[in-house]
């Protein structure tokens, strides 16, 4: 990684200039048959021009929506950068939500073309198209052969790219001499507090900003290695992973594709990455699997270990140590982060902690281990990092210091307010959600804040009713809300799971359905099935409270206008929630 920040117009231009100056030198990695093949940039490069060509002929025209449905793989960005070179827009969507979630999206983005991996969501994808009973173009990655269906015209991912390549147009520098930053380049969607997902316009200069403010910030650490490795496992389709794929296509590294998070600590000791982005749910997994891993090998390594993070974690808060504990942290060193590291292949510079609120006392205890992790802070309306730690400036917790070129205020609220180019273009075909979420030129985060004497950002609370659980996800807790109190026996509910690795729930029982019909617990299990299984994975709720108060404006637990005061009814129950994750 090296050179100086250059300020492109699109990402396409920055691909081409990549892709001319790197050539035949590697650049995406994925693991088939247990070995790990290459596409060069040029093969890249190559892959883009024929999937954005056929694209045109299929129909994609200026701003033409075009849905993502994939897991992390090559064929991700291949197709990403084909939907800007063909002048459209990608949709970026999970693969783990339901069939009636894919119907929501294609619809309200008016999804022309959908590209798609595997035969399982596949079969999802057909589901969405025949209940709303229109037709589509759907390009599959993987070679199954799916069933005859009047509604969907199948082209087949191989097919387009076994085509010679010819001198026709080259779609991809034709559109990097066209776009501005101001375009938009996608749309990713994310839960809003109605329940139904909202659509980030997201424009070429608010992921640019994001890129060029990183390699700042990472630039003086990596600038004297050369072939930097990044390790993608996070899903594409969230902003965070999304917008890290382009850095890594700024800065000229290259990107390894993990198989599964099952199997991420086998990858990471194959590829031996020097960066890899993760969610605080893993970093408190990996803490917990190397204490388990310890504890297993005897009480002299169980004490080496809790030493390592009790001298660490002493250094971190007080800058110093003693001539004794100096000596015996430097034995730690090699006795214990040394072997922690190499497990990691050796060469990390950094683990970059986003999506949701890491845990002081995991961070502090891996940092203390050797593991060098940055936390930062953002969301999908800001492209999506505000801030972030810096590499020998960093403070567990706190967020960091503010991305280069954007501004940040607190309000008289103490809520954090934004403005930058990495801000959204608004919403899409949501004009009054788009004006309530700013307050002038100010981005409204519904994040509370304080800035420290160093000015690194601390988040301190948040004020919209959206649960990030520990795996950085967004979820809508009134749209799950509103679906268990549509079930007989069930009055009044409210989701639980903020930094949680699931969803929890009060439940309180309507009384007079209840006592004619019991009991009350078999009832409220069945109802929970019931509205588990139209849910996405992480919207599940898997335990429950039964509590016999209802929620009213009498004892402060409701608005006027019949809203959950969630503060309220925390301050009586939340222990009693917690006490689930025990269970």
């Amino acid at each position: 990684m090296s050179g100086s920040i250059q300020k492109y117009q699109n990402l396409l231009s920055v691909f081409c200039d990549k892709a001319e100056k790197y050539g035949d030198a590697p650049y995406l990695w994925s693991k088939n048959n247990r070995h790990y093949q290459c596409l060069s940039w040029n093969d890249t490069y190559l892959q883009v021009k024929k999937l954005a060509k056929y694209l045109k002929k299929i129909g994609v025209e200026s701003d033409s929506k075009v849905m993502l449905v994939s897991e992390n793989r090559p064929e991700w960005q291949i197709s990403d950068l084909a939907i800007m070179a063909a002048d459209g827009i990608s949709v970026p969507a999970y693969t783990t939500i339901t069939s009636q979630d894919y119907e929501y999206l294609i619809s309200h983005s008016e999804t022309k073309v959908i590209i798609v991996s595997s035969e399982l969501l596949y079969s999802k994808v057909e589901l969405a198209l025949k209940k709303l009973k229109i037709k589509r173009d759907v390009i599959i990655i993987d070679d199954f052969g799916p069933k005859k269906n009047n509604l969907i015209t199948i082209h087949k991912w191989d097919e387009i790219h076994s085509k010679p390549a010819d001198n026709d147009i080259d779609h991809i520098s034709y559109q990097a001499k066209r776009k501005n930053r101001k375009d938009i380049a996608c749309i990713i969607y994310t839960s809003g507090t109605s329940g139904f997902p909202k659509g980030v316009m997201l424009s070429h200069g608010s992921i640019l900003h994001n890129c060029e403010g990183a390699f700042e910030i990472l630039g003086p650490e990596l600038n004297d290695i050369d072939n930097i490795l990044f390790l993608s496992w996070l899903p594409l389709s969230h902003s965070y992973e999304h917008t890290l794929q382009f850095y890594n296509l700024y800065s000229g590294n290259q990107i390894y594709y993990a198989e599964s998070l099952d199997k991420l600590l086998q990858n990471l000791g194959e590829v031996r990455p020097h960066l890899m982005s993760a969610v605080p749910r893993f970093y408190e997994s990996l803490l917990q699997k190397i204490s388990l891993q310890m504890s297993k090998e005897g009480k002299l390594k169980q004490k080496l270990f809790n030493d390592t993070i009790a001298l660490g974690r002493k250094l971190y808060e007080y800058d110093e140590l003693s001539l004794g504990s100096k000596m015996y942290n430097k034995i730690l060193s090699l006795l214990v982060r040394k072997k922690i590291g190499n497990r990691f292949g050796g060469r990390l510079v950094g683990l970059i902690s986003g999506g949701a609120a890491l845990n002081y006392d995991v961070g502090i205890s891996l940092y203390s281990l050797g593991i060098p992790i940055y936390q930062g802070y953002g969301q999908t309306e800001s492209g999506p990092v505000i801030s972030v730690n810096y590499p020998k400036n960093n403070k567990i917790d706190t967020v960091g210091r503010l991305l280069p070129n954007t501004d940040v205020k607190i309000s008289d609220e103490n809520e954090i307010l934004v403005k930058g180019e990495n801000v959204m273009n608004g919403y899409f075909k949501d004009p009054d959600a788009t004006k309530n979420a700013f307050s002038g030129e100010w981005l409204k985060t519904g994040d509370v804040g304080v800035f420290d004497e160093d000015d690194y950002l601390v988040i301190t609370d948040r004020m919209k009713d959206i649960i990030v659980n520990s795996g950085g996800d967004n979820i809508s807790p009134t749209k799950i809300e509103t679906m268990l109190v549509m079930e007989p026996g069930i009055n009044q509910a409210m989701v639980y799971g903020d930094g949680e690795k699931y969803l929890v729930a009060i439940i309180v029982i309507d009384t007079s359905f209840v006592n004619e019909m019991q009991p009350s617990k078999k009832i409220i299990d069945e109802a929970l099935k019931r509205v588990n299984r139209q849910l996405s994975a992480i919207e599940k709720v898997k335990n429950y409270i039964i509590v016999d108060e209802e929620f009213t404006i009498e004892n402060e637990m409701m608005t006027p206008s019949m809203k959950i005061k969630r503060y309220k009814v925390l301050e009586k129950y939340e222990e009693a929630l917690r006490a689930l994750y025990s269970t």
